[in-house]
C-alpha cells in the first residue's frame, strides 16, 4: 500500500463493489451495510461523525435508539469487519488497485492505492451478469418507510412524512411502479429483508432512508438496494430543521429527477431493468451527483463514470450522453479546448441517439453541444424544445434558460428556471445558471437579495462579487473575496478572480502583477481579458478577447451583456470584437413576445 497516494472516490466505491463479490464477504449483507455506510459518509465529508451511536442506528436500526453503553454490536462488527478486509487483501484482494482499512479504535476507514497492482487491474470492473433489460412493464420499486433515528414525534412525523411525498411523487414518474403506502408499512412491520421484500413483492429496487437531526440542521439519507439487498446509490439532504414542510416535496422532486428512466421504452413500459441497467443507472446517479457539483475535480470523476459505463454497457445511452455532457462542462470551465471537447461530444451524442432516438437526456446534450461548441442557434433550439416536449428535465430546462439570457429572452429564460427548480430543487448547476442569468440580465439588484441562497459555488460566489460592485455595494463583493478565492483557483475561467474584485474596488496591485505573469498561470484569454478590463488595460484587454474569440471560449458569448466590458463598449476596437462574435443566425423570435435584438442592449457606465 502507498498511504502517499489518494484514490478517487470512484476508485474507492469500485473497490466498494469488489468487495461485495470477494468471497470473505459472502453472505454478510449487514457488514456491507457497515462498510457501505462508513465509507459514503467519509467520501462526503462526515468522517467526524462516525460515532458508534451514529453508526448503530443508522446500519442497525435498533429501538429504542442504540445505546452503546448496553449495546456492543457495532464495535463487535467493527472487529468482524477488520479481519475480513484483511482476509480479503491477504487472497483473494491482493492485486485490488485501492485497499481500504478501518484503523483499530476508530470507525473512519482509510483509502490508498496499493503500491503495485498489474496492468489489468485499470481494466473496467463489468457493469454486472446478465441483460441490461427485459420484457415487462417498466420498473417496481418499493418505497419502505424512512427512519427517524432520533425517534422524537416531530422527527418520526417529518419521516413518515417524506416517505409519503417520495411514494407520491416517484409514482407519477413514467416507467416506474410503486408499490402502496399499506403494503410498505407492512412490510416494514413485519422486518423483512430486502431481498425478501424483493421477492415477495417483485420489486426491481428498495429504497430506504434515514432522518437525523444535528446543530440545528435536518440530514436526510436515501438508499436504494437491488434484489439481492445490496446498496447500488444513496443520495443525502442537508437543510435548516425550520425548513422541514418544504424539505419533504424538495427532497421527494430531487430524487424523482435524479431517478428518472431515460430509456424511451422503460418510460412507455414495455421493458423491465436487467441487472446491467440497475447497475448502470446506479453509476450514471453517482455521475450525475459528481456533474451537478460543477467543480473540475467532480467533472472530471464524473466523466470517467460515463466513460466506464459507455464502455460495460452498449446498449445503454445515458453513458455515452454524459460523456458529452461532461465535455460540454469541462468545455464551458475552460478545462478542454474546443476541438477535443466537440469530437468527444459529438460522436458520444451521436452514439447515444442511434440507441434511444427518444433519449430526452441525449437530446439535451445534443442541444447543448449545438448551443455551446457549435453555435448553431436554430438547431440548439429545436433540440432544447423537443427534449422538453418528450418529458420533464431539469439540465435542459436550465441550459434553454441560460441559453435564451445570451439573446435577451429573459422573461421565458425564468419561466424555463422555474421550472428546472420545480424539477430539480437541490441543484449546484441551477445555482450557476440562475445566478449568472440575472448578472448578465443586469439584475444585480435581484442576485444581491438572494445572499447566500444563491449558492455558494464558485462561478455564483463571483457573480454575487460582480452584482455587488455594478449594484453599487462594494462592501458586498469585499465580504466575498476570502471564499471567492479558496473555492475559484482551479477554474482557467475565474483563476483572476479576487485579482479582479479587488481591482474594481479599487485594489489593482495584485491585478497587475497577475497581468505581467503571461502564461505563468493557467487561465483562459477571456478571464485575462476581464482582469485587463478591471485594471482598464484595453490594449492587452482587447488583445486576449481575440484570443479567447480564436479559441471560441464559450465566455465569449456574455460579451454583449457583461459589465465589465461596459467602458469599452463604444470604442473601435471593441466593435471590432464584437463584429467578429455576431452569430449568423439568431434564434427564432417567439410568436407572441417582443425581445430586443442582441446586439442592441443598453450600455452603462463603468462605476
Amino acid at each position: 500500500m502507498d498511504p502517499t497516494k489518494t484514490p478517487s472516490p470512484w476508485a474507492v466505491r469500485e473497490q466498494v463493489d469488489r468487495l461485495r463479490a470477494s468471497p470473505q464477504f459472502a453472505g454478510s449483507e449487514r457488514l456491507l451495510a457497515f462498510l457501505h455506510f462508513i465509507v459514503e459518509e467519509t467520501l462526503e465529508g462526515g468522517g467526524a461523525t462516525l460515532k458508534e451511536a451514529v453508526i448503530g442506528n443508522a446500519v442497525y436500526g435498533r429501538e429504542p435508539p442504540y445505546d452503546p453503553r448496553i449495546d456492543s454490536t457495532v464495535r463487535v462488527e467493527a472487529r468482524r469487519l477488520r479481519r475480513k478486509l484483511e482476509d480479503h487483501y491477504a487472497g483473494p484482494g491482493r492485486t485490488d488497485p485501492v485497499v481500504i482499512t478501518l484503523p483499530t479504535g476508530g470507525y473512519v476507514p482509510l483509502f490508498a492505492l496499493n503500491a503495485a497492482p498489474p496492468a489489468e487491474a485499470d481494466a473496467p470492473t463489468p457493469l454486472a451478469e446478465g441483460p441490461t433489460y427485459t420484457p415487462g412493464f417498466g420498473a417496481a420499486v418499493a418505497v419502505m418507510p424512512l427512519r427517524a433515528l432520533s425517534r422524537t414525534p416531530e422527527d418520526d412525523s417529518f419521516a413518515d412524512g417524506l416517505t409519503d411525498e417520495l411514494i407520491y411523487a416517484l409514482g407519477r414518474a413514467q416507467g416506474l411502479r410503486v408499490t402502496s403506502r399499506a403494503v410498505a408499512f407492512q412490510a416494514h412491520d413485519q422486518g423483512w429483508t430486502v431481498p425478501a421484500l424483493a421477492r415477495e413483492l417483485g420489486v426491481d429496487a428498495v429504497l430506504q432512508g434515514t432522518v437525523r437531526r444535528q446543530d440545528g440542521m435536518l440530514r436526510v439519507t436515501v438508499e436504494v438496494s437491488n434484489p439481492k439487498g445490496f446498496v447500488i446509490w444513496s443520495d443525502r439532504f442537508d437543510a435548516p430543521d425550520h425548513e422541514h414542510l418544504s424539505l419533504q416535496e424538495r427532497i421527494a422532486a430531487t430524487v424523482l429527477s435524479r431517478v428518472r428512466l431515460d430509456t424511451s421504452a422503460m418510460r412507455a413500459s414495455r421493458i423491465s431493468p436487467g441487472p446491467v441497467a440497475l447497475e448502470a443507472h446506479a453509476r450514471i446517479y453517482r455521475a450525475r451527483q459528481l456533474l451537478d457539483q460543477q467543480t473540475p475535480a467532480a467533472l472530471y470523476e464524473a466523466q470517467e463514470i460515463f466513460q466506464r459505463v459507455a464502455e460495460g454497457a452498449a446498449d445503454y445511452a445515458r453513458g455515452h450522453s454524459g460523456v458529452a455532457d461532461c465535455q460540454c462542462d469541462l468545455f464551458r470551465l475552460g478545462l478542454v479546448g474546443h476541438a477535443e471537447a466537440r469530437a468527444t461530444a459529438e460522436a458520444a451524442v451521436r452514439r447515444a441517439l442511434e440507441i434511444d432516438p427518444q433519449s430526452v437526456e441525449a437530446l439535451a446534450a445534443r442541444a447543448t453541444v449545438a448551443a455551446w461548441l457549435d453555435r448553431d442557434t436554430t438547431a440548439a433550439e429545436a433540440d432544447f424544445t423537443r427534449a422538453l416536449r418528450l418529458g420533464d428535465h431539469a439540465r435542459a430546462a436550465r441550459l434553454y434558460g441560460v441559453f435564451l439570457t445570451i439573446f435577451d429572452r429573459q422573461e421565458e429564460a425564468e419561466h424555463l428556471f422555474r421550472e428546472a427548480r420545480a424539477i430539480e430543487p437541490f441543484s449546484a448547476q441551477q445555482d450557476i445558471a440562475e445566478a449568472t442569468s440575472l448578472y448578465q440580465a443586469r439584475r444585480h439588484a435581484r442576485l444581491i437579495a438572494a445572499g447566500a441562497q444563491a449558492g455558494g459555488s464558485a462561478e455564483v460566489l463571483v457573480c454575487r462579487a460582480l452584482a455587488h460592485v455594478f449594484g453599487g455595494e462594494p462592501e458586498g463583493a469585499r465580504g466575498l473575496l476570502d471564499a471567492i478565492e479558496r473555492v475559484a483557483t482551479k477554474h482557467p475561467d475565474l483563476t483572476y478572480a479576487r485579482a479582479e474584485i479587488e481591482a474594481w474596488l479599487g485594489e489593482p496591485e495584485r491585478g497587475w502583477r497577475l497581468l505581467a505573469t503571461t502564461d505563468t498561470v493557467p487561465a483562459t484569454a477571456f478571464a485575462r481579458a476581464t482582469l485587463a478590463a478591471a485594471l482598464n488595460d484595453e490594449a492587452r484587454g482587447l488583445a486576449a478577447l481575440n484570443r479567447a474569440i480564436d479559441r471560441r471560449e464559450l465566455s465569449t458569448v456574455w460579451l454583449r451583456t457583461d459589465s465589465r466590458f461596459d467602458a469599452w463598449r463604444d470604442r473601435p476596437g471593441f466593435q471590432a470584437v464584437m463584429d467578429r462574435l455576431r452569430p449568423p443566425n439568431p434564434p427564432r423570435k417567439p410568436a407572441n413576445g417582443k425581445r430586443r435584438p442582441a446586439h442592441s442592449i443598453p450600455t452603462r457606465a463603468r462605476p
